[in-house]
């Protein structure tokens, strides 16, 4: 584990997990999916005196107890282009708390993170050497998107090449350049604001190539 101060005052605590999940069938273009109902998947567990985060009652939880804290988990994989889509629930703390996916995380803590808080805020953010940048502009924007107060929230992302874009509940909300990271693991992630602590649970997690990729690929 480590961690680091963020600008946004936010400290990281890196979660590493380099089990590989299997799936005995996929369907065309999927790469990897999970409905965190076989504990022996590949994305493990933790308990820390900062956060708890494992499988429970066929989904995957991350709960913090410390304000500023940032952690997440990961299967193992290695992608290049992929689309990520889970849905994610807030269910407990203080609703400057922060949650979604993750994409092309390289250790020890480069990767983007596609967030959004349960009050109704969202950004991506490229995150390198622990230091966070957000792509979104400053701080976090609003969005109608967000369903509010404990909803589950289908959440988007996509890498593709330089292009980063984030669909909440079906409506594109950001899109976005950057160069920097080219592949890497996909992953979970959830973070307590200055007020303390926060629960977020994730179900239903896809992660397929994009059409040009699964074409390219039937070739």
């Amino acid at each position: 584990m480590s961690h680091c101060r963020w600008p946004l005052t936010l400290v990281l605590a890196a979660v590493f997990l380099a089990l590989a999940a299997g799936c005995s069938s996929r369907a065309e273009g999927v790469l990897l999916e999970e409905r965190f109902g076989d504990q022996t998947s590949g994305w493990g567990s933790d308990s820390q005196p900062s956060f708890d985060r494992g499988y429970e009652g066929g989904h995957y939880f991350i709960e913090i107890y410390e304000p500023d804290w940032l952690a997440w988990a990961r299967p193992g994989e290695r992608f290049t282009d992929v689309i990520v889509e889970v849905e994610a629930q807030w269910i407990s703390g203080f609703s400057d708390g922060h949650f979604g996916v993750v994409c092309r995380f390289r250790p020890p803590a480069d990767f983007y993170y596609f967030a959004i808080t349960d009050d109704g805020y969202y950004g991506i953010l490229r995150v390198e050497d622990g230091e966070p940048t957000s792509l979104t502009g400053s701080g976090f924007p609003p969005s109608t998107a967000i369903v509010a107060d404990g909803a589950v929230n289908t959440l988007r992302a996509v890498c593709w090449g330089s292009d980063l874009s984030m669909t909440i509940n079906g409506e594109l909300v950001a899109t976005v350049v950057d160069e920097r990271f080219q592949r890497g693991d996909v992953g979970l992630a959830a973070g307590s604001g200055p007020s303390g602590s926060i629960r977020v649970h994730f179900d239903n997690l896809v992660v397929t190539a994009p059409e040009e990729q699964v074409e390219e690929a039937g070739e």
